[in-house]
């Protein structure tokens, strides 16, 4: 349970509402309001401000010179209840956004979540806000009256905070709107059509494993974690996971002339992301990868193809570097996934080099033959 709300609150300083409060302070950061408060203050023989006289006979009385006036005089504070609950709302998104930065060890691959981190971190640089959080109220946590003044603001970002606040309080309560809400906002819905294709082959191929091994298909939702979305039973399906270089003597000469002419020009060959893998994990063998491409014209559905297949065999060759035969038998167990086949014919039997559905297939349960096959062979090497 403990674990849960960590994600679902991290989720929460993830989340755009915080980004849009973090991006509009950081770049308009005038749009923070202060008051006019008024401080005491005792002077000699002249009066700076309003006179209070209680207090200025008070005095007087009590030292005996009759030089001295309590004044009080107007100045500019940032010290508002609004402010209050904006400087809470990006203080605690900042401080559950680092604390899950190391514990979970984040590196280069999750650079949105650093980038995320570094805006929040310019927004609460602020100089008013600065003196909001250092300041004894400040501290503590807005209440009710807080965020009633926040919601009343003519200014959208104090009632950006408001909600923001409203949401914390939500998801702490484990309120089952206030989850839906961020859980739409956070897991999906923000996602480009070709990432929820990805993810839409990985939650397929899940299933169909699941339906195939009879284990039940566990979610892995973690924002932060790695790149494993899913497990069933022995099964681990990855999404955007990188792979291993291979040594040169394990090249292809037309691959030994590109690394050497990029070495030349200083530049460097990134790590092959496949946008699905599926990993038998007694073994920790690769068994399978899916190549996802997205379009907008059936014309474009050849080229969509011919660059999966491209991909798909230099992550063979990736996963699979002894020899060219060994990275074939690993390409038969892999599909290239597109989003329409415009024509072409689905191909997941096994019968060719390589597999081929699309989103609809998806859908209607294409991935089944896969699954059954990895299975029987994954089951046949566990015996031997």
């Amino acid at each position: 349970m403990i674990e849960d709300r960590e994600e679902l609150l991290l989720r929460w300083a993830l989340s755009d509402n915080l980004r849009r409060i973090a991006k509009h302070v950081a770049a308009r950061p005038r749009d923070i309001r202060s008051a006019i408060a008024f401080e005491t203050q005792t002077y000699s023989g002249h009066i700076p401000g309003s006179v209070d006289a209680r207090a200025t006979l008070f005095e007087q009385e009590l030292t005996g010179d009759t030089t001295l006036f309590v004044v009080s005089e107007p100045s500019v504070s940032p010290l508002t209840r609004r402010n209050h609950v904006l400087a809470w709302v990006l203080r605690e998104a900042e401080s559950l956004i680092l604390s899950a930065m190391r514990r979970h060890k984040l590196g280069p691959e999750q650079e949105w979540i650093h980038n995320r981190a570094a805006l929040i971190e310019q927004a609460t640089r602020s100089k008013l806000l600065r003196e909001v959080m250092l300041s004894p109220a400040g501290r503590r946590r807005p209440g009710g009256a807080e965020i009633r003044d926040a919601r009343k603001s003519l200014s959208p970002l104090y009632r950006l905070a408001a909600d923001a606040m409203l949401a914390f309080e939500g998801i702490e309560r484990f309120e089952p709107e206030a989850i839906k809400a961020l859980l739409s906002s956070t897991l999906v819905a923000q996602l480009d059509d070709w990432q929820k294709l990805e993810l839409s082959a990985g939650l397929a191929m899940a299933e169909a494993l699941a339906d195939t091994s009879g284990s039940p298909m566990r979610w892995k939702g973690s924002i932060a974690g790695g790149s494993e979305i899913a497990s069933v039973g022995r099964y681990r399906i990855h999404w955007q996971k990188a792979l291993p270089k291979r040594a040169d003597a394990q090249l292809d000469s037309s691959e030994i002339m590109v690394r050497k002419a990029t070495e030349a020009l200083d530049a460097r060959l990134g790590l092959g992301r496949t946008d699905i893998t599926v990993v038998d994990q007694p073994t920790g063998i690769t068994i399978s990868h899916l190549e996802c491409k997205w379009f907008g014209s059936p014309n474009s559905a050849n080229s969509a193809i011919v660059d999966a297949i491209e991909q798909l065999v230099r992550y063979c060759r990736d996963s699979r570097p002894a020899n060219v035969a060994t990275a074939e038998s690993l390409l038969v167990d892999c599909a290239a996934v597109i989003s329409d086949l415009s024509g072409f014919a689905e191909s997941l039997d096994g019968a060719k080099p390589v597999g081929l559905t699309d989103f609809a297939g998806l859908a209607n349960g294409s991935l089944a033959p896969l699954a059954q096959r990895l299975h029987a062979k994954a089951t046949l090497a566990l015996a031997d």
